[in-house]
């Protein structure tokens, strides 16, 4: 081997040492996993406090740990005392909720030297949030903020529904395939007999009264069910409407609407179930229905293809007015009942990301819009009359404020559909 060979292979085994070097150490700044900072600290808000949660360091010479926080924009200051050296997890009590705050944890060490987390920000309330999920189907539960997700339940099937009761705070959840529905606490538990419908479809519950609504895909029925969790079986029933697509139960008006695969849509009385009115609102069907419950009347939507028409329907005079034509593949609608102001996600053509979130008044003006995503499910917020809605371009949950502002979003959930928004 000649002298210049030689020196090839030296350089080889020298620069091979190096890129195979063991960088385990945490805090060496070229550990491929943490740059020698702290990985794993997490501030979760919840009602009137912040959850703090970090994995301890598992090197010599950790003396303890030190939690900085601060408002966005301000100067981070030591937040209490220091946290001994095995510590996982501390409190701070000492927020107000809808207040947002940042944090970040120090590892003191022995050395005199400090290595430090990447902030994570909280915003602590009572908002209890609640979404489904498609990629693995799942239904789960995000932090106040929606920035964390508390626990995730998996589930055989994608939910064909979901619903909550705002008195009693019950989740109602829909199987399609297994033909059941199911109730959960806001704590995940199953509670009370589990309803078996054949298929079922849509789902609504009226929330003053303890009854959910379901659709029977199997006999093209619509089942009430409740107030007694316990009694599986229909306390009543609505037949007659051909092919049911969407159902939606009043709380406050005691009224049910019923909207058809053909274009129509019935509103019934929850009291006696006599038909009070009946709209055809022309080719293709019934997306979506959303109650405005301090009129009495209530909003539809149309899909025939991808486009379709939204309409305002008054059950006084039993008009249908048409507020907004050419609406591109409408997946939901929700009525902010402070207001009156109507949400609509638009989801556009699947997969391109070219659909609209939209909030629009009761004669039609639109008041701001989102666009550049693929919105599905939505929910009113019943704090400020925001909006909560499953992104799918992002995977996300998203949370926009009244001008149209994305102001939070949800770590990566997998192909989530559906949210719903409810306090205590």
């Amino acid at each position: 081997m000649t002298s210049a060979a030689r020196l090839l292979v030296l350089v080889a085994l020298v620069l091979g040492g190096c890129s195979t070097r063991d960088r385990s150490n945490p805090l060496d700044p070229r550990n491929s996993r943490t740059q020698g900072a702290l990985v794993g600290f997490n501030a979760v808000g919840g009602d009137d406090v912040v959850e703090l949660r970090w994995q301890p360091l598992l090197v010599q010479g950790v003396l303890g740990y030190r939690v900085q926080r601060w408002a966005p924009g301000g100067i981070p200051r030591n937040l209490g005392a220091e946290y001994h050296f095995d510590a996982s997890a501390a409190e701070d009590s000492s927020v107000t909720n809808d207040s947002t705050y940042v944090y970040r944890l120090i590892a003191d060490l022995d050395s005199g030297d400090s290595a430090m987390s990447a902030p994570d920000t909280a915003t602590p309330g009572i908002r209890r949030i609640f979404a489904l999920a498609a990629g693995v189907p799942s239904f789960l539960r995000l932090s106040p903020d929606g920035r964390d997700v508390l626990y995730e339940l998996a589930a055989r099937e994608s939910y064909i529904d979901m619903e909550v009761d705002r008195k009693s705070g019950l989740l109602w959840l829909a199987a399609e395939e297994a033909g059941t529905v199911i109730r959960r606490t806001p704590e995940g538990a199953t509670v009370g007999a589990v309803i078996e419908t054949g298929a079922p479809g849509d789902l609504s519950v009226s929330s003053n009264r303890g009854i959910g609504w379901v659709i029977s895909l199997t006999d093209e029925n619509v089942y009430s069910y409740g107030p007694d969790i316990n009694n599986p079986a229909p306390q009543r029933a609505i037949s007659g409407v051909a092919r049911p697509r969407v159902v939606e139960a009043g709380s406050i008006d005691l009224s049910l609407w019923i909207g058809n695969e053909d274009g129509a849509v019935f509103r019934f009385r929850a009291q006696d179930l006599v038909q009070t009115n009946q709209w055809a609102l022309g080719a293709g069907l019934i997306r979506a229905i959303a109650l405005d419950e301090a009129t009495g009347a209530a909003w539809a939507a149309t899909r025939s293809g991808d486009v379709g028409n939204l309409y305002y329907l008054d059950p006084a005079d039993s008009s249908a007015t048409l507020v907004r034509p050419g609406l591109l593949n409408v997946a939901d609608l929700a009525v902010d009942p402070a207001s009156g102001d109507l949400w609509i996600s638009e989801r556009g053509f699947p997969g391109q990301g070219a659909g609209r979130v939209s909030l629009v008044t009761r004669s039609g003006t639109l008041l701001a819009s989102l666009a550049g995503v693929e919105p599905y499910g939505m929910d009113v917020d019943p704090v400020d009359g925001s909006c909560w809605v499953s992104d799918l371009r992002s995977g996300r949950v998203l949370h926009v404020d009244r001008a149209g502002r994305t102001v939070r979003v949800s770590p990566l959930l997998q192909t989530p559909y559906a949210v719903r928004v409810t306090l205590p």
